[in-house]
């Protein structure tokens, strides 16, 4: 576990932390104090001599140990308000690190890692690191100062019998050792684990419609069983090796003790040895067993936090491949042209997805980009957004490499509307107010209109302020979209990327979709990617992807009367 960066996030919060040790300081000298008027109840009051000054002590005594516990009580209380305190934040600011390195990530990482065990690392392993920053330092801190106190009190009281007590105590780390070396790649199974746990419940949720369409409950189970059992089994595992710490420190523990009783109970017997000693040696003997038994138990919780913070720091560490360069610029007019000059990319090493594109597309075009499935023509906008930035050449706006730009400068002059809409869970409102959070009421309703969403927003229980549900699975298809293209038009950019945005929809959503983008296009530049063929006809520019390549550009009419691959891909509509 990489301390130093966890006391990193610790460290604003040290003056509390401070104030958590001296409560843990008085709560072990409280602890210390208490053995120590055993041994004056003992001889003071029980085997004294002198009736009348036991009975004065006695008096005292029952005075000041509930005043005591007064001192213990508040000493505990700040201990674990202050701990608490300062854990809480530490994780809270870790998390809100966490949260803001996933969202500056690029594309890339999200392809190789899925949701699902990105989710558990947030949750879980942030979970884990919580338990163990409550846990160890008063285990450490508060624990290792009542075994030194007690230690201490050990050798005022007997340093023969202490010497024995302090050799003993070595002999259980021994075990301890090996419980560790299994307890930790136990720990980090349990973690994996529990990740596919969190694949498969988020698959089950995302995927239900498909599921009970294909009545695949009971396979899902199934799937989901498999997951729950080698979770099962890893949890067995490190709760057998933790069960077995309990049992052998008590053995070693009580061993120890058994050999004190019998000759230092010789020694009282004998008269060699007074009994309230003896009694304040036993007692302190077992106030230190308790702190041993939490620092046995600690193994498993470090452990668990050990790879938990593996995970979480691996995510910290990341680079994102796409980022803002030290003289990157921003953009603040789109006035003159994209252009694609010699692009090549790949997502992965041999695996070609462009080749040497060139296109040229003028400010107020609409350039159309059709092609057969898994040919390239998404890419091109993704590369446009540097959702990935190309293997070679360059894309140029107003003659500047995007790669000299500002992302935020960059995507703020785009919109996207697609296929695959996605809404949050919140109001249609936030919704269509996510493309300009700042636009007032009237703003919002004009752009609704504008994408002929006004009349079924109107319709339903709360107008805008309808809670629409995760991704929007209240509302239709058609619906979804005139959302999407309303979200567009407040935020009013210069350039649009409209990928399949009607694809998927029924004859009569599309025609209101249809209409709502034409007046989503008018005096912008259009990259339109199409399946449909129908929706490309009045494009200023129509170019042909084929593995990757260009192979027809020109007007709808010019690439039919070429009877080529265009053609073809027209006629099979």
């Amino acid at each position: 576990m990489d301390y130093k960066r966890l006391i990193k996030y610790a460290m604003p919060y040290k003056g509390r932390f401070v104030f958590a040790m001296l409560s843990m300081l008085i709560y072990s000298g409280v602890a210390a104090l208490l053995v120590y008027l055993s041994k004056i109840i003992m001889d003071g009051v029980f085997v004294s001599k002198d009736p009348v000054q036991a009975k004065k002590m006695l008096i005292e005594l029952c005075i000041a140990m509930p005043l005591i516990y007064v001192i213990k009580g508040f000493a505990d209380y700040g201990k674990t308000y202050f701990l608490n305190y300062v854990a809480q934040n530490a994780i809270k600011d870790l998390r809100q690190d966490l949260y803001t390195k996933l969202i500056s990530l690029s594309h890339n990482f999200y392809v190789t890692h899925t949701s699902s065990k990105v989710m558990s690392r947030v949750t879980n392993d942030i979970n884990a690191l919580q338990g163990a920053l409550l846990k160890v330092p008063p285990t450490i801190i508060r624990d290792g100062l009542i075994i030194i106190g007690m230690i201490g009190g050990l050798f005022y009281l007997h340093w023969k019998y202490a010497f024995f007590i302090v050799v003993v105590l070595p002999v259980l780390g021994i075990p301890l050792a090996q419980f560790a070396r299994k307890l930790r790649k136990a720990s980090k199974d349990s973690m994996v684990q529990i990740s596919e746990i969190y694949t498969s419940l988020q698959e089950m949720l995302s995927g239900f419609t498909v599921i009970k369409s294909f009545c695949r409950e009971k396979h899902e189970e199934k799937r989901f069983a498999v997951n729950n059992k080698d979770y099962y089994n890893v949890q067995q595992r490190i709760v057998r090796v933790d069960a077995r710490t309990t049992p052998v420190m008590e053995v070693l523990s009580m061993t120890g003790v058994s050999i004190v009783l019998w000759f230092g109970g010789k020694d009282v017997i004998n008269g060699a040895w007074t009994l309230g000693d003896f009694t304040a040696f036993i007692l302190a003997v077992q106030q230190m067993y308790q702190p041993i038994k939490n620092f046995s138990q600690l193994n498993s919780t470090i452990q668990q936090a050990v790879s938990a913070s593996e995970r979480v720091f691996e995510i910290l560490d990341e680079e994102s491949k796409i980022f803002n360069l030290p003289d990157a610029k921003n953009i603040d007019v789109f006035s003159n042209d994209i252009v694609y000059k010699n692009v090549s990319f790949e997502y992965e090493q041999s695996k070609s997805i462009l080749k040497n594109i060139n296109i040229d597309i003028k400010k107020g075009q609409t350039v159309a980009f059709v092609g057969s499935s898994g040919s390239g023509k998404s890419t091109i906008a993704n590369l446009l957004l540097r959702f990935y930035d190309v293997n070679s050449g360059e894309i140029l706006v107003d003659g500047t490499n995007i790669k000299n730009l500002t992302l935020e400068s960059l995507r703020d002059k785009i919109g996207v509307v697609s296929q695959d809409v996605f809404l949050f869970n919140d109001t249609v409102k936030y919704n269509i107010a996510y493309g300009k959070l700042d636009a007032g009421d009237e703003e919002i309703e004009k752009a609704a209109k504008a994408a002929n969403a006004h009349k079924f927003i109107s319709a339903m229980p709360d107008g805008y302020n309808t809670l629409i549900g995760e991704r929007g699975m209240k509302l239709s298809g058609g619906e979804k979209q005139r959302i999407a293209i309303a979200r567009a038009m407040l935020k009013n950019p210069p350039i649009l990327v409209l990928d399949e945005a009607t694809s998927a929809l029924d004859s009569e959503s599309e025609k209101l979709v249809q209409e709502a983008i034409e007046t989503l296009m008018k005096n912008r530049t259009v990259i339109l990617i199409a399946h449909r063929l129908s929706t490309v006809k009045n494009a200023d520019q129509i170019i042909v992807i084929d593995k990757g390549t260009v192979v027809e550009r020109g007007k709808h009419q010019e690439l039919l009367d070429k009877n080529g691959v265009y053609a073809k891909l027209y006629n099979l509509k």
